[in-house]
C-alpha cells in the first residue's frame, strides 16, 4: 500500500511538473510577441494622438491671438478727444489700456518711427519686425526673440493725428507667458508628451528645446544629432517645418525613440509642436507585458500547487473526520456568539430610535424659535418703520417750506440725513436676520438691463458729485437690452460696492464702474461688474476678514467714514444666494477693485414685443399725476396726514379711509372711474389691508378687477411682498414712504390700467 502511494505521488509531481513548464514557456512565447505587436500599435496611436493634441492647441493659440487682436481694436476705440488732447492725457490713457488688459506695453508709432508710451517716447523702432511705413493689417511678431524675456507685439495699422503728426501703427506687447495662458506646455503622462512654440527658424518661444532633453537653444540646430526612422530624414524634416507645413518626423535622441508633430499657427511664423516619448509608453506597455508573463508564471505555479492540494487533499480526509466533533462544538459557539451579537444589535437599535425621537423633538423646537424670531423681526420692522415713517415724512414736508430760514432748512437736511442714515442700519440689521433666518428668496423676473444701469448711475454719480469724484462708467462689449433675474437684489449688490468706494474715496479721486457679458452656452449669460476706485485700500490680512458681520478695519475708519459693517457681508451673502462669485483687491493707499460674476438668463422675445415694452416705459415715464384721485386706507392719522400732503404735491388729491372695511365700502359705494388708484396699508383694525384687497377683487362691478391696489406699509419683508401680489395688489411700496418710488410704481400701474 506505501509503495502504491509513492508511485502516485511521484506521478502526480512529475505531471504537476510538465505542465508548469509548459505554461511558463507559453506564457513567455505569447509576451514576446505581444511586445511586437504593442511597439507597433504605440506607433501608430502617438501619430494619431499627436496630431489631435497639436490640433486643438494650434486653435487655442490662434484664438488667443484674434482675442488680442480685438483687444488692441477695441481699445482703440475707446480713445477720445480728450486723450489725443496732449501728451499727459495720451499716456494717463496708455496706462489705463495697460492695466486694464494686463499688457507690458502700449504704444503709437508716428509716420517718422517715434514710439510713443506711457512713460514717454522711444526711437528703437528698428527693433520690432514690423514696418510702421508699409503695415496693412493686423502682424504678430516677436520681441526680443533670442531672449529668455519674449514678448509677444501685435502691431495694427491706424491713421491718429496727434499734435500736428500722425500715428501710423498701434501695437501692444505681452508677456509670452500671458499669451500663451490657456496652452498648457506641462509634460504630461509621467513625462510622455511635451507642448511648445518654435518660430520656423527653430527658436523656443518657451526656452526650452525637445521637452528640456536637448541643450541647444534651436530645434533644427538640436535635430541634425537626431538618428532618424525609416520613410523619415533630417532634410525632409527642415524643408517642411521652415516651409510651415502640418507635418510629423519619427526619430532617436540619446538613445529615447521620440515622435515629433508640428502644425503652423494661423497669422505667423510660429509652429506648435507636440512630442511624444514613445520609449515611456514603450516601457510602460513593456512592464504590462512583463507583469502579465510573471503572473502567468504565478498562475502556472497555483496551478501545480492546486494538483499537489488535490492529492493532499484526498489523502488527509481521512484525518478530518476525526475533527468534525470539534468543528461542530466550535460551530455551536458561534451561533452562541452570534446570539449575543444580535441582542446587542437589537440593544443599540432601541437606543438610536431614542435618539431619533430627541433630535426630532429638538428640531420641532428648533422651528417654532425660528418661527417666532420670524414673527419678531415681522413685527420689529413693522414698529420700527412706522415712526420712521412719521420722521422722515414730516421732516420731507418741512423741507418743502421755501419760507423756513436757511439755519432751520440746514437743521431738517441734517435731521433728514441722519433719519435716512438710522433707516438703513435698520435696513441692514433687518436685511442680515432675514437672510440667516432663510426669508429671502432670489426672484427670476425680466428686468430692463439700460434702466438698471441708469438707476444705478443717477445714485453713484449724485454721490460722487457730492464729494468730487469724477465717476467712470463703460461697458467692454454689447450688453443684451434685457435679462431674467433678481434685478433688486444685484442693484443692492452694485450700489453697497460702489457706496463703499464713494466714501472710502477723498477728492480727487476716481470711482470707475465696468461691466463685461460672458455668453455660456447655455440659455444664460454671466454678467463681470468690475468696481475700482483710488480710495483708501486696506491692508491684505484684513480682506478675509471684510466679509464677516460687523467687520471693521480698526476703529479710526468707523470714526472717519462710518458704516456698520453689515454692508459687505449682506452682499456677500446675496452673491452666494445668486450662485454668483465676488472677488476683492486691495492696497493699502492705493485702492481698491472688486469683481462681481453672476449668471442671468437670456430674454427671448420677438423685435415688435421690444417695441411694444420700450413703448410702454417711455409712456409710462410721461404720465406729470397731476389731476388724479385715489383712495388711501391708512388708520394711523399721521402716516395719513403725511401721505396725503405729499400726494397734493404732486397735484393728486384723495380720501382717507382708517381701516380696510370703510376703504371696501367707500369704493363699492363710489361711481366706476371716481378712484385712479387705492394705496392701502396692510394692517389696520376691523379687516387688514390683504382682506380687504381680497374683498374689492370679488366685486361684481366692472373696475374691480382693474384698478390698481398699492401696498403702502412696514411689513418689508420679502414675504410680505408676496403675500401683497398674492391678494391681488398689483405692487408694494414700503414705508418711509419713498416719494420718487411712489410716483413711479403710480404711473406704471395707471398706464396699465388706462
Amino acid at each position: 500500500m506505501d509503495k502504491i502511494k509513492k508511485e502516485a505521488i511521484k506521478l502526480v509531481a512529475f505531471c504537476s511538473v510538465l505542465i508548469a513548464v509548459l505554461l511558463v514557456f507559453g506564457t513567455m512565447w505569447m509576451g514576446s510577441s505581444s511586445k511586437k505587436d504593442s511597439d507597433k500599435a504605440v506607433r501608430t496611436v502617438s501619430l494619431l494622438y499627436l496630431d489631435e493634441l497639436a490640433g486643438r492647441r494650434e486653435q487655442v493659440v490662434e484664438n488667443n491671438l484674434k482675442n488680442n487682436i480685438r483687444t488692441i481694436e477695441v481699445a482703440i476705440n475707446l480713445l477720445t478727444d480728450e486723450d489725443l488732447s496732449d501728451k499727459a492725457h495720451l499716456e494717463a490713457y496708455q496706462s489705463h489700456m495697460k492695466k486694464l488688459y494686463s499688457l507690458d506695453k502700449f504704444a503709437f508709432v508716428d509716420t517718422e518711427g517715434l514710439i510713443y508710451t506711457s512713460v514717454g517716447t522711444q526711437s528703437n523702432i528698428g527693433e520690432y519686425d514690423f514696418d510702421y511705413k508699409t503695415i496693412s493689417e493686423p502682424e504678430v511678431s516677436v520681441f526680443n526673440l533670442k531672449s529668455p524675456d519674449k514678448k509677444v507685439v501685435i502691431a495694427v495699422p491706424v491713421a491718429i493725428p496727434f499734435e500736428g503728426k500722425t500715428f501710423s501703427v498701434c501695437f501692444m506687447e505681452i508677456d509670452m507667458k500671458v499669451m500663451l495662458a490657456g496652452v498648457s506646455m506641462d509634460s504630461g503622462g509621467e513625462g510622455a508628451t511635451f507642448c511648445n512654440i518654435y518660430t520656423q527658424d527653430g527658436i523656443a518661444l518657451t526656452n526650452t528645446v525637445l521637452g528640456g532633453l536637448s541643450a541647444d537653444d534651436n530645434l533644427i540646430s538640436a535635430m541634425k544629432k537626431a538618428q532618424y526612422d525609416d520613410g523619415y530624414s533630417y532634410d525632409r524634416f527642415k524643408e517642411e517645418f521652415q516651409s510651415g507645413k502640418n507635418s510629423e518626423v519619427s526619430f532617436t535622441y540619446r538613445g529615447i525613440k521620440e515622435t515629433l508633430s508640428f502644425v503652423p499657427v494661423v497669422g505667423t511664423d510660429w509652429l506648435l509642436t507636440y512630442l511624444i516619448r514613445e520609449s515611456v509608453i514603450s516601457d510602460s506597455v513593456g512592464y504590462v507585458t512583463t507583469d502579465i508573463i510573471e503572473r502567468s508564471i504565478v498562475q502556472s505555479l497555483i496551478t501545480v500547487a492546486a494538483i499537489f492540494a488535490m492529492f493532499a487533499f484526498v489523502y488527509l480526509q481521512s484525518k478530518r473526520n476525526n475533527k468534525l466533533m470539534l468543528e461542530q462544538k466550535t460551530a455551536e459557539a458561534l451561533i452562541r456568539g452570534k446570539q449575543a451579537e444580535l441582542e446587542r444589535s437589537l440593544s443599540l437599535q432601541r437606543q438610536l430610535e431614542e435618539q431619533r425621537k430627541i433630535i426630532l423633538d429638538a428640531l420641532t423646537t428648533a422651528e417654532e424659535a425660528n418661527k417666532a424670531k420670524t414673527t419678531f423681526l415681522s413685527n420689529m420692522s413693522h414698529e420700527i418703520r412706522t415712526p420712521m415713517n412719521a420722521i422722515i415724512g414730516f421732516n420731507t414736508l418741512a423741507m418743502k417750506d421755501e419760507g423756513l430760514p436757511e439755519k432751520t432748512q440746514d437743521y431738517l437736511s441734517k435731521i433728514d440725513y441722519s433719519a435716512k442714515h438710522l433707516l438703513g442700519i435698520i435696513n441692514d440689521i433687518l436685511d442680515m436676520s432675514r437672510i440667516e433666518a432663510g426669508r429671502t428668496d432670489v426672484k427670476h423676473e425680466e428686468f430692463s438691463f439700460r434702466e438698471f444701469i441708469n438707476q444705478i448711475g443717477v445714485i453713484i454719480a449724485g454721490q460722487c458729485e457730492g464729494k468730487g469724484l469724477k465717476y467712470v462708467y463703460g461697458e467692454v462689449n454689447r450688453i443684451d437690452d434685457s435679462f431674467i433675474g433678481d434685478d433688486l437684489k444685484l442693484k443692492q449688490v452694485i450700489i453697497n460696492i460702489l457706496g463703499n468706494s464713494v466714501k472710502f474715496t477723498d477728492a480727487p479721486g476716481t470711482v470707475t464702474f465696468t461691466v463685461e457679458q460672458l455668453d455660456n452656452a447655455d440659455d444664460s449669460v454671466t454678467l463681470r461688474f468690475k468696481m475700482e476706485d483710488t480710495g483708501i485700500g486696506m491692508d491684505k490680512e484684513y480682506i478675509p476678514k471684510l466679509f464677516e458681520a460687523f467687520s471693521q478695519e480698526d476703529e479710526g475708519t468707523t470714526t472717519s467714514y462710518g458704516g456698520n459693517g453689515l454692508g459687505m457681508a449682506i452682499t456677500k451673502k446675496i452673491v452666494d444666494m445668486m450662485g454668483g462669485d465676488i472677488q476683492l483687491e486691495s492696497e493699502k493707499g492705493v485702492g481698491t477693485t472688486v469683481t462681481v460674476s453672476v449668471a442671468l438668463d437670456k430674454v427671448v422675445k420677438p423685435d415688435m414685443t421690444d417695441a411694444a415694452d420700450g413703448g410702454k416705459e417711455a409712456l409710462a415715464a410721461d404720465i406729470p399725476l397731476d389731476g388724479k384721485h385715489v383712495l388711501i386706507a391708512e388708520d394711523q392719522e399721521m402716516n395719513a396726514e403725511i401721505l396725503t400732503e405729499l400726494l397734493e404735491m404732486e397735484g393728486v388729491t384723495s380720501e382717507l379711509a382708517d381701516n380696510g372695511k370703510i376703504a371696501v365700502e367707500m369704493f363699492e359705494q363710489s361711481k366706476e372711474g371716481h378712484f385712479d388708484a387705492i394705496l392701502m396699508d396692510m394692517r389696520m383694525p376691523v379687516m387688514d389691508g390683504l382682506t380687504a384687497t381680497r374683498e374689492i377683487r370679488k366685486l361684481s362691478r366692472p373696475d374691480a378687477q382693474t384698478i390698481p391696489i398699492i401696498a403702502m406699509t412696514a411689513n418689508a419683508f420679502d414675504d410680505d411682498v408676496k403675500k401683497c401680489l398674492e391678494a391681488g395688489m398689483n405692487a408694494h411700496c414700503a414705508k418711509p414712504v419713498d416719494m420718487e418710488r411712489l410716483k413711479a410704481e403710480l404711473s406704471r400701474c395707471i398706464l396699465e390700467n388706462a
